[in-house]
């Protein structure tokens, strides 16, 4: 019987990482995906990293330490995260003040450019200028998701965790507390399972 410190279900992104997290604290861990092609959620996001959006203390600080970490992600992984950062265009309706929305903005981390109708234009083509009354712009971050939670999976590996392509079809409970799971093909303990 092996016993882990911690058991992880599910592959995505926040699995992935979190896996990736505890074993490189040092602990044990079981890294369970159904799928070896993973169909989480993860394969839908947008990869959008809106590091500038925080409103209060707290969010602008882990605003700021996300992006850092993530400019960094792919050398520590040793895995593409396809990191970059783009400017983002967030269009202000034709029946709004553009002066008032972007008023509005401005408690975030990092407050966007207002940008005049012909601005908007000609940084993005493709927008109907009949449609806005101009819009703003900051520098977004962006990751390919699926890269990134593979890149993840495969950097705590080599730090010595472990992950199985299997389901978890139950847990294993002890006195009311989880201590395991079951999966087709076998039954793994845990002291943490998430």
């Amino acid at each position: 019987m092996q016993t882990f410190d911690w058991i992880v279900i599910g592959g995505g992104i926040t699995g992935a990482a979190l896996g990736y997290e505890l074993t490189k604290k040092g602990f044990s861990v079981l890294l369970l995906e159904q799928n070896a092609t993973p169909q989480n959620a993860t394969r839908y996001s947008y990869g959008g990293l809106a590091y500038w959006s925080g409103t209060t203390e707290l969010t602008r600080q882990l605003c700021s330490e996300g992006i850092e970490r993530h400019r960094i992600l792919s050398q520590e992984l040793d895995g593409d995260t396809q990191f970059r950062e783009l400017d983002l265009i967030l269009t202000i309706d034709a029946d709004d003040d553009p002066e008032q929305v972007a008023t509005a903005y401005r408690q975030l981390a990092i407050a966007p450019a207002l940008l005049s109708v012909a601005e908007a234009c000609q940084m993005e083509p493709l927008l109907n200028p009949h449609a806005i009354a101009g819009a703003l712009t900051l520098r977004h971050g962006h990751i390919q998701p699926e890269m990134t939670a593979l890149a993840y999976c495969q950097a705590a590996m080599r730090a010595g965790g472990e992950m199985q392509i299997d389901r978890v079809v139950a847990f294993v409970s002890e006195n009311q507390r989880i201590v395991g799971v079951t999966t087709p093909t076998a039954t793994y303990y845990s002291e943490n399972v998430v």
